[in-house]
């Protein structure tokens, strides 16, 4: 890359912003209003000329650019990414007293290391709706104070810990502090509502959850891993929208590209904003109703979409968790997932289109495949190849400690991740790269 430290300082901004799913899709909407792209909205009719254009919908977004040379005969370049990670959730009741101690109830989303949230400081953030001139209003509320604490027990009282492991259930042990009882704030929800300057009976609900406020960073001997939260998968949604933003430059686009990033991964995707509902089937339609239903479908047989999740690196002190067969590394180039039960959508000839971008463009590649004797996870990547029938490859960047309130991944890989993204959205068909 022409400024790799720029690079690497711009991916670490957009994490530490985009602490909510809604956060991340305010912050990639910014970076693509940089660059000319015109927002649209779903209740509007579209104009349908050349241009950059993003549709938001709640915590997803998708983006494209077609320019007047673009034949939509040569199909779409997608790539497809998360906003959402794992972590703990604002229930809709925020009361609780315990032993001089106020507290509130969280809710797990997705599957989290729950230990990894224990006596670190917290943040919150989310949306709010608030009632207000007879309306309601969604407003977004990011609070990177350290307002509250899930407090582990001393070891004194639980002796057997580091023997036996702790074993921690939801509803009793993650419920954190945040004031003492002769506070002013009766309840979190007074507290919320004095954040945004609004009386408590203005706030109706919200979708908040919790963050650790700890900036990301750099470490190693060398600087040459990157830590914090929501790596997986913030750095997919940058190195795309990234990717997406510089192709603006570009007069003439081989394909339509196509910048997907959705909520709800994490819990399955089945929601009005998931990768399995009919956000990204609208768009397309839209984009393609100027034309014949056969040139759609034509156009969907040429298309591909990059699915950009984490992958899991060869952790040294678990190998027995890992093929060896098929050993991951940091900073050692994308990896390519591979699944005979599709719980990744890569074919053989999805693999070989991207081992021959990343050949010619001389990029490292790297190939997982999950033990055979354990469950492999999954991604966006077979729900959206089910819904649109194009070849979808899953690809991501190495990284430890994924589903942990703090990850770990390789600041080379985040930079190989963005390159190859432009490679593939300016790529033609498999037989003409």
């Amino acid at each position: 890359m022409e400024n790799p430290q720029s690079h690497t300082l711009q991916l670490m901004e957009f994490m530490d912003n985009s602490t909510s799913p809604y956060h991340a899709v305010k912050e990639a909407s910014e970076i693509l209003d940089t660059a000319g792209f015109n927002r649209i909205y779903e209740d509007h009719d579209w104009d349908l000329s050349a241009g950059a254009f993003y549709v938001i919908r709640d915590g997803s977004m998708i983006s494209w650019i077609v320019s007047d040379a673009t034949s939509l005969g040569n199909g779409f370049a997608i790539v497809a990414a998360h906003t959402d990670s794992p972590n703990l959730r604002l229930k809709p009741v925020l009361t609780g007293e315990k032993f001089g101690l106020k507290q509130f109830g969280l809710e797990t989303y997705g599957s989290p290391l729950l230990n990894t949230w224990l006596d670190r400081d917290l943040g919150i953030s989310g949306r709010l709706i608030i009632s207000k001139n007879d309306s309601l209003i969604e407003t977004l509320v990011q609070i990177n104070d350290p307002i509250c604490r899930i407090p582990q027990l001393a070891i004194h009282l639980d002796r057997t810990v580091n023997d036996e492991g702790l074993i921690l259930n939801p509803q009793n042990h993650l419920r954190p502090i945040w004031n003492d009882l002769g506070s002013v704030m009766e309840t979190f929800k007074d507290f919320l509502a004095s954040q945004i300057s609004e009386p408590a009976t203005s706030l109706k609900s919200w979708d908040l959850m919790l963050h650790d406020v700890q900036s990301a960073t750099r470490i190693g001997a060398e600087n040459q891993w990157l830590s914090s939260g929501r790596i997986d998968n913030l750095v997919s949604c940058h190195s795309a929208i990234t990717a997406i933003k510089d192709l603006t430059e570009q007069k003439v686009q081989n394909r339509i590209p196509m910048v997907c990033l959705f909520n709800h991964e994490e819990v399955g995707s089945t929601s009005a904003t998931g990768a399995a509902s009919n956000f990204l089937p609208s768009v397309v339609e839209r984009l393609t109703s100027q034309h014949k239903t056969s040139d759609k479908y034509r156009a969907l047989s040429k298309s591909t979409l990059l699915s950009a999740d984490g992958a899991h690196a060869t952790h040294p002190n678990y190998p027995e968790k890992h093929d060896i067969e098929h050993q991951i590394s940091l900073n050692g180039g994308i990896v390519i997932k591979r699944n005979n039960n599709e719980r990744y959508a890569t074919t053989a000839t999805g693999q070989a289109f991207v081992q021959t971008l990343c050949d010619s463009n001389g990029l490292p590649y790297q190939l997982f495949s999950n033990r055979s004797d354990m469950n492999c996870g999954s991604t966006i990547g077979p729900v959206t190849s089910a819904l649109l029938g194009i070849e979808t490859i899953d690809i991501g960047i190495a990284q430890l400690s994924m589903h942990s309130s703090r990850e770990l991944c390789g600041v080379e890989d985040a930079e190989l991740l963005t390159l190859f993204m432009k490679l593939y959205l300016k790529s033609g068909l498999f037989s003409n790269l």
